[in-house]
């Protein structure tokens, strides 16, 4: 003969064992993120972009640094006559723009021929 609490205690019963199953697949769905995680810091490392495309990495690299040092360079030709007088500040503002501009052209190029440089020493190793 059953009693009345026997359908409650099965219920009770597979409440617990589907919250257990809930925090099973919580573990798994966690455990799985921080792979892809993992996965998707070493796949967009600068570091393996460069050693997978090294000369498409050199080409962006100079491409990126023309575009900058002719954007703080300015157009010389398009100067009209009456524009001329530029005031000092203005000058000085504008030549340490041009300055520093050379300075990040320098160092991406020296960065993308030391990369180029140690891709090309591991390949023919």
């Amino acid at each position: 003969m059953t009693t009345k609490n026997e359908p409650l205690h099965s219920i009770q019963a597979r409440i617990e064992e589907l919250q257990n199953t809930i925090a099973d697949k919580e573990e798994q769905i966690k455990s799985r993120a921080l792979h892809l995680s993992d996965n998707l810091k070493a796949e967009l490392a600068p570091m393996e972009i460069v050693k997978k495309y090294p000369f498409q990495s050199a080409g962006i690299t100079f491409a990126a640094a023309m575009l900058l040092t002719r954007t703080l360079r300015g157009s010389k030709k398009n100067d009209l006559p009456g524009q001329k007088e530029h005031s000092a500040v203005q000058s000085q503002g504008h030549s340490a723009l041009y300055t520093i501009g050379l300075d990040v052209l320098r160092s991406a190029k020296d960065l993308g021929f030391k990369y180029l440089q140690r891709y090309i020493d591991n390949k023919l190793k």
